[in-house]
């Protein structure tokens, strides 16, 4: 069943990848690691990157971003003051990437 191509599925990827893109980028510039690809989008050819990253270091990187994010706004995510907001991601997409990273808002309450 997971080998079929289905477009909602393949959209929603495309998103996943697309805003944890924009979690990432801190210079403004769009960069996708073809690590953050599904296994089985083969038809998605990408141009060679000169030095490829290593995912420990974006997954640093994410995690400091988050983490300055949630200090900024109190450990709050939605709203207007929110640590999504600030990040410019829908809240249920920073809710999803703070548990995936085992990131503890109640250590931000108090900053």
């Amino acid at each position: 069943m997971r080998s079929l191509s289905t477009p909602g599925r393949e959209m929603c990827e495309l998103q996943n990848v697309v805003e944890r893109s924009v979690i990432v980028s801190s210079d403004g510039v769009f960069c996708v690691d073809a690590a953050w690809l599904p296994r089985d989008s083969g038809r998605v050819s990408l141009p060679q990157q000169p030095e490829p990253t290593d995912a420990d270091e974006d997954v640093s990187r994410e995690r400091q971003i988050i983490e300055d994010a949630l200090a900024g706004s109190r450990g709050r995510v939605s709203g207007p003051n929110g640590a999504a907001a600030r990040l410019q991601v829908p809240p249920s997409t920073l809710e999803y990437r703070v548990k995936k990273l085992g990131i503890r808002k109640s250590h931000f309450k108090l900053s």
